[in-house]
C-alpha cells in the first residue's frame, strides 16, 4: 500500500513560526512534525510515499530527499498554486495503483492504522475517513454515522448549536483508486466537494472510529500541547536521543556542565550546551546546537535549533525559533514567541502574549509590550570601543569575517599590505584566516602572524613599519573582538569607520581579476621588534619582587624582557589567591593583564585594586618622571587635581577627547601606559627603582580627589533628545560639547556626561570639593536623564 502526505499548507495560524518554515517542518521534540508521520506509516509497512508540496517546498525536499535516510521511498508532487486537499491528491494520481492512504503532514498520531485498513477492506469502501473523538469539535469537521460506520452527514467546523457528535475528521483517509473518477475539477476539497458528492451519489463512504492519540498542530496552543503530550509519553512514538533518567531525553554530543539542573520531563537536542548554574525546568524542549548560558532559567519553553541564550536570562513559557540570538539578562514571558533569525539584545523584556516576527533586532533595554511585525528596531553601532565585536560563532562567524575582510580591503588601495594577527585561540585563528581570505579576494596582501600576540605589539609594528593598516582579533569570555587600525597603528577614525561600515552594508566589495588577488606572508616572531624597543625603558635595578598575571601571550613578553630578573609570572589565579601571594612574597605590586595585552588593572602590596582615578595619577606621575615630554595628555573627564600632580613635577596636562584613538595620538611615544600592560609594568618597576615606598604610600601621597563615576541606562532612540535637553537647560557659557557634555558649575565643580559608544548607557563623571557634593551631583543628573527619556 502507498501513502500520500499533504504538506503544502502555509500554516498561517502558526505564524511567526511558519514565516520561513513550512508547517510540516516545524520541529517537535527534536524532529519535524512530518518525520513523525513518516515514522508512523513505516511502522505499518507503508514505505512508498508521495509528498505534495507548495509553500517552501524545497525545505521539505532538502530534508527528506529520496527518503532512504528514513527507510522509505519518497517522491514529490509540487503544486504551482493551492489546489485544495482533493486537488492536491489528484495532482499525484500517477503515483497510485491500488488502495492508498492520505495523511495530513501537520498532525501527530499513534492510531493503529492496520485496524483502519481492515475496516476499509471489510466494508468494501470507496473511501474511509479515520475519525476520533474531541470534546471540543468546533475547529474540526464533525461526522454523523450509521451503526455500520457509513457516513450520514458531515458538518464542517460547526457552531455549538450545530454540534451533533464528538466524532471529528482527522484528515487521514483510505481510498480506492476509483476515487479519482469523482474529482471533476483540478481544484477541489474533500470536506466541501468530494465527500458531499459521494454521499449524494450513495457511494460507499465510511468513517472508522479510531482509538489512540491524534492532534492537529494548527495553532501555537496545539503546538505547545503536542510537546507536553510527547514529554508525558501520551503518544506511542520514539523520541530522539537517550532517556538518561526518567522523562529526560538528551541527544548525542550534548554537554551539560556540572552545576546545571535539569528537571524532567525535558528534552535537550544533539550538540546542545547547558552551562553551569543554568536550570532547565519541566516541559522545556531545547533543540540541536542550542547554548544556554550560566544562571539562565528556562521553564515550559520551546527553543528551536541553533539558538544562543546568554547568561542570567529568564524564559517563562516562551517559544524561540531557530538561529536566534538572545543576549544576557533577557526576559521572555508567558506565551511570547520570537521568530527565527532575530537578535534580542541585553536587558530586553518581552511581555506575555507578544509575538516577534523573524529577522528583527530588539535593541538593548527595550520593553516589548505588543507584537512586532514589520521592519526592524534600530541596532547598536557597527563599531564599538574595541572595534567590531559579537558572540563567537553566533554573530562572529568565519563567513562574517571573510566578508568584513573583503570590505576592509576594498577601502584600501589595490596591492596594499596589512598585518593580520590574533591572540592565538583556535577560534580567533580561524577568524583570522577567513578575514585574510577576504582581504586577498579584494586584492590586498597580508602579513599573517602565526603565533598568538597582543594588540600593543601589532600597534608598535604599524607605527614603525610601512603597512596600510592592521587587524587584531581576540576572544574575551564568549565574544570575539576585531580591532582595526590605520597605517600608524591607531584605531580607525570616524571617516574610516563610516567608509568600512557603508562598504560592508552595501556589499560594495572590490572584485579583482584572479591575477590580482593578494597573497600572504608569514611572520613567526613578531614580538622581537617590540621587545627590542621596550628594553630602552629598562635601565634600572630591581630591589624587590613584583607579580605579573596573564595568559601565555602577554606572559611570554614579560619572560623575554626579564629573563634574568626577579619577576614572578603567574598565568592563572583568583583575586583571593593573588592577594595571599602578594602578602606571602612581599611583592611590590601586581599587574593583571587580559589576553589582548592592552586591558589591565594594578593591585598594590596590600591587595587593593587601583581605581581609575588612581591609575590616571600613576600615569601622570611616571609620564613626567621618565619621559622628556612635559605635557601629559588626559581625557576631558579625568580629575582636575591631576594638574597639581603635573605641576609638582614641572609639567602640565593637556585635555583631549577620551577615545582610545585620540589618547594614543596625543602621546608622542610608541608605548602608552594606559593601553599597554607590559609597558605599564615596566614603568611601575622603574618608579619603584627610584621610590623607596610601597605603592599604597605612593598613592596616599598624591592629592585627594573627590571624583566619582556612575552609569545610567538610556535607550539608543532616546539619546539624542536627552543630550539636547541637557544642553538646553544650561547656559552656553557653562557647557563644553566634545565627545560628551561637560557642565561647569558655579562653585568650580563640574560634571561630564559621556554617551557610551557600544552600550545604551551614559557614563557620568563628577568632581567636587567633597565626596558628598560629587555624589549628589551624579544622582541629580541620573534623575534628569531618566526623566528626559520619557519626554
Amino acid at each position: 500500500m502507498k501513502a500520500i502526505i499533504m504538506a503544502g499548507g502555509r500554516g498561517t495560524r502558526l505564524r511567526p513560526l511558519t514565516c520561513d518554515v513550512p508547517k510540516p517542518m516545524v520541529p517537535l521534540v527534536g524532529k519535524p512534525v512530518l518525520e513523525y508521520s513518516i515514522d508512523w506509516l513505516k511502522r505499518f509497512g507503508v514505505t512508498d510515499i508521495a509528498i505534495t508540496i507548495h509553500y517552501l517546498g524545497e525545505t521539505i525536499k532538502t530534508y527528506f530527499g529520496d527518503g532512504s535516510r528514513f527507510g522509505v521511498n519518497v517522491c514529490y508532487f509540487e503544486e504551482q498554486e493551492p489546489l485544495g486537499t482533493a486537488g492536491s491528491i489528484k495532482s499525484a494520481m500517477s503515483f497510485t495503483d491500488d488502495t492508498f492512504i492520505v495523511v495530513s503532514g501537520d498532525a501527530l498520531t499513534d492510531i493503529d492504522l492496520s485496524e483502519a485498513m481492515a475496516f476499509h477492506r471489510d466494508r468494501r469502501a470507496l473511501a474511509t475517513i479515520v475519525a476520533t473523538k474531541q470534546n471540543n469539535p468546533l475547529d474540526y469537521g464533525g461526522i454523523i454515522t450509521a451503526s455500520d460506520g457509513r457516513v450520514k452527514q458531515l458538518i464542517e467546523k460547526p457552531k455549538w448549536n450545530e454540534v451533533c457528535s464528538d466524532l471529528v475528521n482527522t484528515g487521514i483517509y483510505l481510498f480506492e483508486r476509483e476515487i479519482f473518477q469523482y474529482m471533476k475539477e483540478d481544484k477541489c476539497d474533500f470536506s466541501n466537494d468530494i465527500f458531499p458528492y459521494l454521499m449524494q451519489q450513495n457511494a460507499p463512504l465510511y468513517a472508522f472510529f479510531a482509538d489512540g492519540y491524534w492532534l492537529d498542530i494548527g495553532s501555537i496552543e496545539q503546538y505547545r500541547k503536542a510537546h507536553i503530550d510527547l514529554l508525558n509519553k501520551r503518544v506511542n512514538v520514539s523520541l530522539p536521543g537517550q532517556e538518561v533518567f526518567p522523562h529526560v531525553w538528551v541527544g548525542t554530543d550534548a554537554k551539560i556542565e556540572d552545576g546545571a539542573i535539569i528537571v524532567g520531563p525535558a528534552f535537550i537536542g544533539e550538540g546542545g550546551c547547558v552551562r553551569k548554574h543554568a536550570k532547565i525546568d519541566q516541559y522545556t524542549v531545547i533543540g540541536a546546537n542550542v547554548h544556554i548560558g550560566e544562571h539562565t532559567s528556562v521553564k515550559r519553553s520551546i527553543i528551536w535549533d541553533r539558538v544562543y541564550v546568554g547568561r542570567y536570562c529568564e524564559l517563562r513559557g516562551s517559544l524561540v525559533a531557530g538561529d536566534t540570538y538572545v543576549a544576557n539578562h533577557v526576559e521572555l514571558l508567558e506565551q511570547s514567541v520570537v521568530g527565527s533569525h532575530c537578535t534580542v539584545q541585553p536587558n530586553v523584556h518581552v511581555k506575555p502574549n507578544t509575538k516577534i516576527w523573524p529577522n528583527k533586532t530588539i535593541v538593548e533595554g527595550t520593553v516589548v509590550h505588543s507584537s512586532l511585525f514589520w521592519g526592524t528596531d534600530a541596532s547598536q553601532p557597527f563599531f564599538g570601543v574595541r572595534g567590531i565585536s559579537g558572540v563567537a560563532n553566533v554573530e562572529m562567524t568565519p563567513e562574517y569575517a571573510a566578508k568584513l575582510g573583503a570590505a576592509y580591503g576594498s577601502t584600501l588601495p589595490l596591492h596594499s599590505h596589512v598585518i593580520v594577527a590574533s591572540d592565538g585561540h583556535p577560534f580567533t585563528t580561524l577568524m583570522k584566516q577567513a578575514f585574510s581570505q577576504g582581504l586577498h579576494a579584494s586584492g590586498v596582501c597580508t602579513t599573517a602572524w602565526q603565533e598568538g600576540t597582543t594588540a600593543p605589539v601589532v600597534r608598535y609594528h604599524l607605527s614603525r613599519l610601512s603597512y596600510a593598516g592592521g587587524v587584531y582579533m581576540f576572544l574575551e569570555n564568549d565574544k570575539v573582538y576585531i580591532d582595526l587600525y590605520d597605517e600608524c597603528g591607531y584605531p580607525l577614525d570616524r571617516f574610516q569607520e563610516k567608509k568600512l561600515e557603508h562598504t560592508f552594508a552595501q556589499g560594495n566589495i572590490r572584485r579583482v581579476a584572479f591575477e590580482q588577488i593578494g597573497y600572504a606572508n608569514y611572520e613567526r616572531q613578531p614580538s622581537a621588534l617590540y621587545i627590542q624597543a621596550m628594553r630602552q625603558y629598562m635601565s634600572f635595578s630591581l630591589h624587590s619582587n613584583a607579580l605579573f598575571v596573564s595568559d601565555a601571550n602577554v606572559s611570554s613578553l614579560i619572560e623575554q624582557l626579564f629573563s634574568t630578573r626577579e619577576i614572578t609570572i603567574i598565568k592563572q589565579t583568583s583575586l583571593h589567591e593573588l592577594r595571599e601571594y602578594l602578602k606571602a612574597t612581599d611583592a611590590l605590586f601586581a599587574v593583571v593583564a587580559k589576553k589582548d595585552g592592552e586591558q589591565f588593572f594594578v593591585m598594590d602590596e596590600t591587595g587593593n585594586i587601583m581605581t581609575e582615578e588612581q591609575l590616571f595619577s600613576l600615569y601622570t606621575l611616571v609620564s613626567l618622571l621618565f619621559h622628556s615630554e612635559r605635557s601629559v595628555p588626559l581625557p576631558v573627564y579625568a580629575p582636575s587635581g591631576l594638574e597639581s600632580v603635573a605641576s609638582r613635577l614641572n609639567g602640565s596636562t593637556k585635555r583631549v577627547e577620551g577615545t582610545r584613538r585620540e589618547m594614543l595620538r596625543a602621546w608622542s611615544h610608541p608605548f602608552h601606559f594606559l593601553y599597554d600592560a607590559v609597558f605599564a609594568f615596566v614603568q611601575l618597576l622603574q618608579l619603584f627603582a627610584v621610590e623607596a615606598r610601597p605603592l599604597s604610600q605612593v598613592i596616599d601621597s598624591l592629592p585627594r580627589l573627590h571624583w566619582l563615576k556612575d552609569y545610567v541606562f538610556c535607550p539608543w532612540n532616546a539619546r539624542a533628545i536627552v543630550m539636547r535637553k541637557l544642553i538646553e537647560e544650561e547656559s552656553e557659557t557653562n557647557v563644553d560639547v566634545g565627545g560628551g557634555i561637560k557642565v561647569r558649575h558655579s562653585d568650580g565643580s563640574w560634571t561630564f556626561i559621556l554617551p557610551e559608544l557600544d552600550q545604551p548607557v551614559f557614563t557620568i563623571y563628577s568632581e567636587a570639593f567633597d565626596g558628598q557634593k560629587a555624589r549628589e551631583t551624579v544622582t541629580r543628573y541620573i534623575k534628569k536623564i531618566r526623566q528626559y527619556q520619557n519626554v
